[in-house]
């Protein structure tokens, strides 16, 4: 029997997104990661694009568990990793996505859907849906710096990956 991580005293609602191109319609340009501010699960949630270059903006403590929520506002699947651990899929939920204001929004008309019978366990790479949420309930055990992305080559290096960081900033690591 496998003992299930502890309960999440954190939870990280993240984005997963994409721009379209200025040049070609209804053709993507560009696959990006992102925070999202607000809780989605209760209200509108806001969200906001980020680069690989840009500061940290995942840091759990060494020993932490949180509840990553993977709002997937694109309209394609995506095989999220996330590197230096192993988690749990917690279950997924239909979305609301405003692309205009970029809010998202948790459809509360759904129950949330339990993890496949194929997802039971620890796993390293989950498939976030589109027009869901996933939530996934992960333990950080080793300090430092390290991934999460979209596991679709083009994707991983189009943008879709950002740094994170387990516990304090150590020399030699980005800010």
């Amino acid at each position: 029997m496998i003992t299930p991580l502890p309960a999440a005293t954190i939870t990280r609602p993240l984005a997963l997104l994409e721009k379209l191109s200025e040049f070609f319609p209804d053709a993507p340009a560009e696959a990006l990661l992102g925070t999202v501010a607000g809780d989605p699960n209760t209200g509108v949630g806001t969200w906001t694009e980020l680069h690989w270059d840009d500061d940290v903006s995942e840091n759990p403590a060494v020993g932490a568990t949180e509840l990553w929520e993977f709002y997937n506002a694109t309209p394609d699947a995506h095989p999220m990793h996330v590197h230096e651990v192993a988690f749990e899929v917690v279950n997924r939920q239909p979305i609301l996505v405003d692309e205009a204001t970029q809010q998202v929004q948790v459809d509360i008309g759904f129950a949330p859907n339990p993890p496949e019978a194929w997802e039971t366990g620890f796993k390293d790479t989950v498939i976030a849906y589109p027009g869901q949420v996933t939530r996934i309930r992960v333990q950080f055990k080793t300090s430092g710096q390290f991934v999460w992305h979209c596991h679709i080559v083009e994707h991983e290096d189009n943008e879709m990956m950002r740094p994170y960081r387990i516990g304090p900033l150590q020399p030699g690591q980005p800010t």
